[in-house]
């Protein structure tokens, strides 16, 4: 039986920490398929000015409003009130583009 050396004991298991904390970080994450959190007093009803590249429709949990959240090409993301009356149109004109909106509510 061959026995390894305290320091690559040590190597491997901070490899080991280091995967398990990248897949577990995801709480506060602007990553869609982690969960994501618009709070009430976060919502806007403005447009946003910047080029659209991606889209997603999140529903009221818990401490978290239903929004409609846009990523722009800087990768800042906006947290949209669904009601805001333009919403409707600027995502028929994102799908047109081929940014289409992933619907979390029905998940």
């Amino acid at each position: 039986m061959h026995l390894y050396s305290a320091s690559q004991q040590l190597i491997v298991w901070i490899c080991l920490v280091v995967f398990l904390c990248a897949f577990t970080s995801g709480v506060t994450s602007h990553d869609p398929k982690k969960p994501m959190c618009c709070k009430e007093d976060t919502l806007t009803l403005e447009r946003p000015k910047i080029k659209i590249t991606k889209c997603y429709i999140f529903p009221a949990t818990g401490k978290c409003a239903a929004a409609v959240v846009f990523t722009d090409q800087n990768n800042r993301s906006y947290c949209v009130d669904p009601k805001a009356e333009w919403l409707s149109i600027r995502m028929k004109h994102l799908k047109r583009i081929g940014v289409i909106c992933e619907d979390f509510t029905k998940s």
